[in-house]
């Protein structure tokens, strides 16, 4: 039934993020990690296939992957309609210094590694950690589609892998802190880990209209449906001017720009909220065309689409030629961001330095909901600033981090070129100098708040 194709993977995620938090929620021992249920349902249907069980169903990976293309986009489009400004103006540079450090610092092992043991490998394949464990799935899928033709057309299942085990590492690794430190302060250990920042929501409706044909949930899927419809003819027009098929400059920049087309949507939700902004100020009633809770909600229901399916993108040839490289690199990543991390909080901050430590080694092995879920075993009702600078110091991160952005396109642009091997060295010494800069600057700045 070929017209019930793509319907059907959408029924399979949808099962299998059912099976996950069922699952998360009755078994104590899932309960015992910070593993989201997304990645959990993923991980299910990966077993469940033919990749492991012969015979059992076989995922068309070009469906899956276009699925996680779009939900990305579609994610941080809701994501980004929802973020309201903060009132607090406070420059968190130093908590930014540290998260975008460590990017760097993952991005030079992954280089590194890759260079020493598996030099017949493109050295994205390493690159991907900084991308699996300092941002989550969303980047690592998408770069790794992008260089899916350089990763042997298994750029995507590398990404999500290298984010799953980010996951594993900082959920297992990540409660084994939490209970020492509660050993050491003689706190109660923490018998179950929500992969969630919020717990409860309250809903208001005002009156019987609002459920009407334009309900809530309907207008804020039109809203993001015109932005993507922006995205999909930006990209449409930018394929008429630069792309012609030859392999020239103007078809890697259409390439980068496809693959990116979640900053186009990024651009123009932001561009809606200004236009929604300027309404507001003349003194007109918009305040129905954006409803945070539903927002949320929507970003929540793609992030979680794209992961079980990015999971889902891996197959047995995947495992059987970036397996080794995939442990290997992981590990050696997930134990230098420890120690990195516990080396930059004791010195860094003056208060808090175990929850600082315990909610960025979560962020940066996983996501900041992992974080969050880590420091909630340390600081139970939240009475410490660490949560709220690890958000906004994740804002400032990405600033300091466009440097190295730049520096990612780099071995990509240089692929199958007589510069191949001189844009891998200035990618990977491009990471170090980043990282010894930040630290430097850190450190600096913490021996004058000493002396002071």
């Amino acid at each position: 039934m070929g017209d019930w194709e793509l319907i059907i993977y959408f029924l399979l995620i949808g099962v299998l993020l059912f099976v996950g938090k069922v699952l998360k929620t009755k078994l104590p021992f899932l309960n015992r990690i910070v593993l989201p249920t997304a990645l959990l349902g993923g991980a299910i249907g990966l077993a469940l296939s033919g990749v492991f069980i012969p015979g059992s169903y076989v995922i068309d990976v070009v469906v899956m992957k276009t699925i996680v293309y779009h939900c990305l986009a579609l994610g941080f489009i809701s994501l980004t309609l929802k973020v309201k400004g903060t009132k607090n103006k406070k420059k968190l540079w130093s908590t930014g210094m540290i998260i975008s450090s460590t990017y760097a610092l993952q991005g030079f092992l992954g280089i590194l590694l890759v260079l020493l043991f598996f030099s017949d490998k493109f050295v994205g394949s390493g690159l991907l950690l900084a991308l699996g464990f300092g941002q989550g799935p969303g980047l690592a899928t998408n770069f790794g589609g992008m260089w899916s033709d350089m990763l042997s057309g298994h750029g995507v299942a590398l990404g999500a892998s290298y984010a799953f085990l980010g996951f594993v590492f900082g959920g297992t690794v990540g409660v084994l802190l939490i209970n020492i430190f509660s050993r050491r302060r003689n706190i109660a250990k923490v018998k179950q880990y929500e992969d969630s920042l919020f717990q409860t929501h309250v809903i208001k409706v005002d009156t019987i209209e609002e459920i009407s044909v334009m309900d809530g949930i309907t207008v804020q899927f039109v809203i993001i449906s015109i932005i993507y419809a922006l995205v999909w003819l930006t990209l449409y027009l930018l394929e008429m001017v630069l792309y012609n098929g030859t392999g020239g400059i103007g078809d890697t920049v259409f390439g980068l720009l496809k693959g990116f087309n979640f900053i186009l949507g990024i651009f123009y939700a932001l561009l809606y909220k200004a236009i929604v902004r300027k309404f507001e100020q003349k003194g007109k009633n918009v305040n129905f065309i954006t409803n945070d809770y539903i927002l949320s909600n929507f970003s929540s229901l793609f992030f979680n689409i794209m992961i079980t399916g990015a999971v889902l993108t891996i197959t047995i040839d995947f495992l059987s030629e970036f397996g080794w490289l995939l442990m290997i690199i992981s590990l050696v990543g997930g134990v230098a961001t420890l120690f990195y991390l516990r080396f930059l909080t004791k010195r860094v901050y003056p208060k808090f330095k175990e929850e600082y430590f315990v909610g960025l080694f979560g962020m940066l092995t996983g996501t900041a909901s992992t974080g969050i879920a880590l420091l909630k075993g340390l600081d139970r009702n939240m009475e410490s600033p660490v949560a709220e600078e690890m958000v906004l110091g994740s804002g400032t991160a990405i600033t300091l981090a466009l440097p190295l952005f730049a520096i990612l396109m780099l071995p990509s642009l240089g692929y199958g070129k007589p510069t191949e091997e001189l844009f891998k060295y200035i990618t990977l010494f491009g990471c170090l100098i980043f990282v010894i800069i930040m630290v430097t600057i850190l450190l600096i700045k913490s021996r004058k708040k000493a002396i002071k």
